[in-house]
């Protein structure tokens, strides 16, 4: 599915990397890195690998525009 950034993103139940994750919030590999240690957006492990959900990005994206960020 087509996002506002051109990206396309897979279904709502795919993981993505530390990378895809900064490219679809448009911020940088490092402060994806620390919303993760921060526990602001949650994480998937699998084995040694971090992924993100997508559907934990949409909602992260929900959260500020509610909180006026």
């Amino acid at each position: 599915m087509p996002v506002g950034n051109g990206l396309d993103m897979p279904t709502s139940r795919a993981l993505v990397t530390i990378k895809d994750t900064a490219a679809y919030l448009s911020c940088s590999r490092r402060h994806v890195e620390r919303l993760l240690a921060r526990g602001e957006l949650p994480r998937v492990k699998l084995g040694r690998a971090v992924r993100v959900a997508v559907s934990d990005l949409d909602q992260y994206i929900e959260a500020l525009r509610s909180e006026g960020r």
